[in-house]
């Protein structure tokens, strides 16, 4: 068992996650905590979202916690938001936010890629 680990910083207008180990119910609720307070400082402005989730587990109490169907980030002026992954099912639990939110929403397995496409769409680190 990997500890679970997260990582939220502001770089420029890109709000960076990292998430990390095998995650449990509390460090999600503190992680999405951490991850609002940070998003705040951004809303007013054209943001993006990058989350790098390479070595991200989850166990299915926390897929299956209540606050994964019904947690909703205030997404004001977010115009993109990409997941580096290990594999494109990675996430899946919870990519229906994003997906139903209208924000633009690509997942990258290497992360040239992802910087690449979020330079393309205007957002430098």
């Amino acid at each position: 068992m990997i500890k679970p680990s997260y990582s939220v910083e502001l770089k420029s207008n890109i709000v960076v996650a990292k998430i990390y180990g095998d995650w449990n119910i509390q460090t999600d609720i503190a992680y999405l905590t951490e991850l609002d307070e940070t998003i705040s400082k951004v809303r007013d402005t054209k943001w993006a979202l990058f989350a790098d989730l390479r070595g991200w587990q989850v166990t299915e109490e926390v897929i299956n916690y209540k606050h994964n169907n019904t947690i909703q980030l205030a997404r004001h002026n977010q115009q993109l938001e990409c997941w580096l992954v290990d594999s494109t099912c990675q996430g899946s639990h919870i990519q229906h936010h994003i997906e139903n939110s209208g924000v633009i929403f690509r997942k990258f397995l290497v992360a040239e890629e992802a910087i690449d496409w979020l330079q393309l769409n205007g957002f430098y680190f």
